[in-house]
């Protein structure tokens, strides 16, 4: 096909998928050179026989990592240079898609092509599951493809910022896949705005965030790079440290051979070491004052833990420690890590209000020089006339799907505290913050009453280290993020004085996300959009849309206006039915930025009639 002069040639000219490409190599010989380097370290380890018992099992977890890091640091590489063929060769086109899923084999996607899709390409995607579950188009959403569907190909959510490789599913699974595609509604779904053809009036088909994952309004992340990784390193070492401190306590108390002796109490001893029972000797800080018939004799203690194992250590008269520096290099690393903790708490929080000041001013600058779109020379409407209220409504009659079954009931948040409603645990992340420490002392116990020996105690210790990594990281987002947001949602849910609306539910084709399109509660076909209210699907993970409004076209009563995002969009919570619809996004005015690209995702330009032509008078 041709290109205009702000098309790009190549899918790879794009420069968010440049971008992506190289994060994704980058990240790849990331892999492979971590991977190296644990080798290495068990290789250089495994040369030095004389270290202490548990050498073998660091060695064994360092090879094990190693030769991990290696195999997918090289299948990455691989990869990219797929990436990099097809994405050079090719150009990015928009497809209506729809998933689909199975517990026993590989997750697929089918793509429509043409109006009504004309063909259907079923795809399997070659990604793991935690890298696929963000970009999983939902219903009614569109995935940009570049390659060749007999052959395989890149998949990318719009706007080309991540990519996973696909190959065709061919036989029989590839009729069940797009059978069952068929059935969530493929052929109804409209077909999207091309990458390469340009935005029409008022559309601005920009990348945009895939499926919703909890409230959007006022949540921002607190830690970020490399602040996060100070505060998860520091906060890692702070916890095996507290090993340390717990194990000291039993450090086993020995019986000693003085060999040779000092008058100022310098002598040699010899003793055998308590776990792997070889003779071991060494110079040591014996009483001079003890008794004579113990005059060949001596006790010390062992240390038993860390790099340190092993090493002997006692105490003069006046309770001063000798021998073993393990007591001092542990207070340091204790209070180290505690400032590194502390550091990067202190100054995420800096960073974090710096660029939630700096993102409100872009927003005020944004709304600022947003420009009022005058109406095309001969036209008596501007351009948003295509998203009357009859367009919108026939188009979601098209997506509209009937509903599995009943909603779940959910207690009445206005008539109970906002922690006894479901989905707003799961949003805030509550429910995972009362989970985490439940996993925590599971694990703990396990390790208390499981087998004593070294490789279980090793990895009951670095399950528990993660489990409290991410138990101090939910919490820091709980408190900075997820329980504001959710005192936001009540307070503007509980507001009084509804307002009714008319509103249509669509589904945003860049993420499947449910939206509401709301408009004066009378009015005619031809009415204009008053704002836009994006939605959290209400359902369950493998039913994310139970609970929507059955209809497709309806009334809703909006409530809140009170409180305002950090844009200056007013926080506003839809009711149907007695049952709040909870917003994933701020209440969007018409005009708005952001709702003008909604609203032109929801209602593509069609084709442009042909220009009428004059008669000639014959």
């Amino acid at each position: 096909m041709g290109t205009r002069g702000d098309e790009v040639a190549r899918a790879l000219d794009l420069r968010e998928t440049a971008e992506a490409l190289e994060a994704y190599r980058r990240s790849a010989g990331r892999k492979v050179a971590g991977g190296a380097v644990l080798l290495a370290l068990a290789v250089g380890l495994s040369a030095f026989p004389s270290w202490p018992s548990w050498q073998e099992d660091l060695v064994g977890w360092l090879a094990v990592l190693g030769v991990a890091g290696l195999v997918v640091g090289a299948a990455g590489l691989a990869y990219a240079r797929r990436f990099r063929r097809v994405l050079g060769a090719g150009t990015w086109s928009a497809h209506a898609a729809v998933p689909v899923s199975s517990p026993w084999t590989s997750e697929s996607v089918v793509l429509a092509r043409g109006p009504g899709g004309d063909e259907l390409w079923p795809l399997a995607v070659v990604a793991v599951r935690p890298r696929w579950e963000p970009l999983r188009p939902a219903r009614g959403a569109v995935m940009w493809w570049c390659g060749d569907p007999r052959v395989g190909g890149v998949l990318a959510p719009p706007g080309g910022g991540a990519l996973i490789w696909t190959r065709p599913v061919r036989g029989r699974k590839a009729r069940r896949v797009v059978e069952r595609a068929a059935g969530k509604g493929l052929a109804g779904l409209p077909v999207p705005v091309q990458p390469q053809s340009g935005p029409a009036p008022g559309a601005v088909p920009g990348p945009v965030a895939g499926t919703a994952a909890g409230p959007e309004v006022e949540r921002r992340r607190l830690l970020t790079g490399r602040w996060r990784w100070l505060v998860v390193a520091s906060a890692a070492v702070f916890a095996l440290n507290w090993n340390w401190i717990g194990a000291a306590e039993a450090d086993p108390q020995i019986d000693l051979t003085v060999v040779s002796e000092e008058a100022d109490g310098g002598c040699v001893v010899r003793w055998t070491d308590p776990w792997d029972g070889t003779e071991r000797s060494g110079p040591y800080r014996c009483d001079p004052d003890r008794d004579p018939l113990l005059a060949d004799r001596e006790t010390g203690f062992v240390v038993s833990y860390g790099p340190w194992k092993g090493d002997l250590y006692g105490y003069d008269a006046d309770g001063a420690r000798h021998g073993s520096q393990a007591l001092s290099a542990v207070d340091t690393i204790g209070l180290a890590s505690a400032a590194g903790v502390l550091l990067g708490l202190v100054a995420g929080w800096a960073t974090f209000w710096s660029r939630r000041r700096r993102r409100r001013s872009q927003a005020r600058e944004a709304r600022e020089a947003v420009p009022t779109p005058a109406a095309p020379e001969g036209l008596a409407e501007p351009p948003p006339v295509r998203a009357a209220y009859a367009r919108l409504a026939e188009q979601a009659v098209r997506q509209a799907v009937p509903q599995p079954g009943p909603p779940r009931r959910e207690a009445d948040v206005r008539e109970v505290p906002w922690w006894r409603v479901r989905s707003l645990r799961r949003w805030s992340g509550a429910r995972d913050l009362l989970l985490l420490p439940l996993f925590l002392a599971g694990v703990v116990l396990a390790g208390f009453l499981g087998a004593p020996d070294r490789a279980s105690t090793v990895a009951a210790v670095g399950v528990a280290v993660l489990l409290a990594v991410l138990l101090v990281r939910n919490a820091v987002g709980f408190v900075t993020g997820g329980l504001p947001s959710v005192r936001l949602l009540v307070r503007a849910a509980t507001a009084p004085v509804p307002v009714v609306r008319r509103r249509v539910l669509l589904h945003d084709p860049y993420g499947g996300r449910p939206v509401l399109v709301l408009f004066a509660a009378h009015g005619g076909d031809d009415d204009l959009p008053e704002g836009v209210l994006e939605l959290m699907p209400p359902g369950t993970a493998k039913r994310p849309w139970l609970g929507l409004p059955a209809e497709p076209v309806g009334t809703v009563e909006l409530r809140g206006w009170l409180d305002r995002a950090d844009d200056g969009d007013p926080i506003v919570v839809a009711w149907h039915e007695g049952r709040p619809l909870w917003p994933a996004a701020p209440y969007r005015e018409a005009g708005s930025a952001e709702a003008t690209a909604l609203l032109g995702r929801l209602a593509p330009p069609s084709e442009a009639p042909s220009e009428p032509q004059e008669a000639d008078g014959s």
